[in-house]
């Protein structure tokens, strides 16, 4: 027998939509031909390096190179090929496929496109100097953030610090009379030898001798889920120096299993030591070829109590209990053992992962159903598995912790009432409403000039006028003479003035306006208090 994996040209491939247009985020899936079992498509011709089933075309549709197992003992055992549209749409189906390739196999050189997994390293969109003494949680500039819990506000705090998205600095004390600035290179200047030197790198200033200090660190977030990257072969490097003094720097991988009731909890095996450096005042790559620690044996907590915001970081950990001055740009993590002479990338590279749609962020549309992690603001409830809520699971935590934090219970109420935290609440199977937006206008929070302040998730406004919601007003009206005889009475339709006569004039002048004259409405009026208005659906970022 005989395996062999050959190309089906041409090497990228490009999925057409119903419409004609490119279908992006196209779905293939391979099957086996005779047993319509899930058969894996790979991207090599050796048969290493496998493509997820189903394979996802990207936004432009196209995808490849795709090289296809053969089995000389069974050549009857081809595949199976579905397309599908985003929308889950058959777009085209395919058996006993390929029928002919070119051959593959032997000794092959593997081409794997080397990717930094800490995004934006250069730190563009910084949050700028910041002087002394620093908070013991501090968001430097974003960065990857999909899935990693919120720490804007009442941030869950692990033993080694905040856990969230973006790039931050975290440390255990305020004892230190520290600060960070971001100086910028000189125009002309490139001292990171055989490297793209950057605009600007950070500075990190420590001018007292602080004391309990066990982790001062600035920390990188690389990828939800602690076991993504397990045991895996990795490279970490970065450029560093010190103005004059030489220092030592730590390096830590930080895994973390979760903030679920039993998950691991924090300590020195889940917090590794990566390598050690000595800075000079020459601005030097430190690289170091390390294994992420296997997480088996692990815990991401008891089934059903868990909170999908396991995680795992790099900390770039400063000299903790003495004076120092340090200087680093551009750290970098790679898959595998590579050490690359140049690592780069564009601003709109880095925008295009860090500035994509975050927990809460709100998007309005005409699909009839939210998009796959989103969630559809109809009034319904939020929870974790058990909770009953209308959207239940582990993977609303970051959402409901959001708007826990954000907004308050009158405008996002708990069912049984809110307890202690997000995660107490969300721990306990609480459900939890979505703010209100069915049928209503959207409006920015705060404070306007001249306006009554609104607060985040708040709920005013009325379809319906009714008599006491009323501006102060009267009604116009107009003067009329009326002929009486003795005795007559008139009492004007619709006004407040009468006259009655059992002797006297024959005619008397009555003027309705002075007496607020007019037709009343005390039932209100339906629609009668809107501006134009066009509705559409509302979705909410998990």
């Amino acid at each position: 027998m005989a395996i062999t994996y050959i190309q089906a040209f041409p090497p990228l491939w490009y999925i057409v939509g119903l419409d004609g247009l490119a279908a992006g985020g196209a779905q293939m899936f391979t099957y086996d031909s005779i047993t319509r079992q899930s058969k894996t498509v790979f991207q090599d011709p050796a048969g290493i390096l496998a493509w997820t089933n189903p394979v996802i075309f990207d936004l432009n549709g196209t995808k490849g190179p795709f090289y296809w197992q053969l089995d000389s003992s069974n050549p009857n055992d081809l595949y199976y090929v579905e397309v599908y549209d985003k929308q889950g749409n058959l777009l085209w189906q395919a058996n006993d496929f390929p029928t002919a390739g070119a051959g593959g196999g032997g000794n092959v050189t593997i081409y794997i496109p080397i990717v930094n997994y800490i995004t934006n390293n250069q730190f563009i969109n910084h949050i700028g100097a910041q002087a002394g003494p620093l908070p013991t949680n501090l968001v430097i500039a974003p960065s990857n953030h999909k899935g990693f819990t919120p720490a804007l506000i009442n941030p869950i705090v692990g033993t080694y610090g905040v856990l969230g998205p973006d790039i931050r600095f975290v440390k255990n004390n305020t004892n230190a009379v520290d600060s960070i600035s971001f100086p910028v290179f000189a125009l002309a200047s490139a001292p990171l030898i055989g490297d793209v030197t950057p605009v600007e790198y950070i500075r990190y200033q420590c001018t007292n001798t602080p004391t309990g200090e066990t982790y001062k660190s600035f920390q990188f977030p690389i990828t939800q889920k602690v076991k993504n990257l397990s045991n895996q072969s990795m490279t970490f490097g970065f450029w560093a120096a010190v103005t004059s003094t030489p220092a030592t720097v730590n390096i830590y991988c930080r895994q973390y299993y979760g903030s679920g009731t039993g998950a691991t909890p924090e300590s020195s095996s889940t917090r590794t030591l990566i390598a050690s450096y000595n800075l000079t005042s020459t601005w030097t790559w430190f690289p170091t070829n390390f294994t992420i620690p296997s997480v088996a044996g692990g815990s991401l907590g008891t089934p059903g109590l868990q909170t999908d915001d396991d995680a795992l970081y790099i900390q770039i950990d400063m000299p903790l209990d003495t004076p120092c001055d340090i200087l680093f740009t551009k750290p970098a993590l790679f898959l595998g053992t590579v050490d690359p002479d140049t690592e780069f990338d564009s601003y709109d590279m880095i925008d295009s992962i860090d500035q994509t749609p975050r927990t809460g962020d709100i998007r309005v549309s005409y699909w009839a159903s939210a998009p796959l992690g989103w969630v559809a603001m109809n009034d319904s409830t939020i929870g974790n598995v058990g909770s009953g809520a209308t959207v239940a699971g582990q993977f609303t935590f970051q959402l409901y912790k959001t708007i826990w934090d954000a907004v308050i219970n009158g405008y996002a109420p708990v069912v049984g009432g809110r307890g202690a935290s997000a995660l107490d609440d969300f721990l306990a199977n609480k459900p939890m409403q979505l703010p209100l937006s069915l049928g209503r206008a959207l409006a920015a929070a705060g404070s306007g000039f001249g306006l009554t302040p609104r607060v985040l998730g708040q709920i005013v406004g009325s379809e319906v006028i009714t008599y006491g919601a009323m501006p102060l007003h009267n009604h116009s009206g107009s003067s009329a003479s009326v002929a009486l005889g003795t005795g007559q009475q008139v009492n004007p339709a619709g006004g407040n003035a009468s006259a009655s006569f059992l002797n006297g004039p024959t005619s008397v002048t009555l003027n309705i306006a002075s007496a607020g004259g007019g037709t009343l409405n005390t039932q209100g009026v339906a629609d009668g208090n809107m501006p134009p208005t066009s509705y559409m659906n509302v979705f909410i970022k998990l």
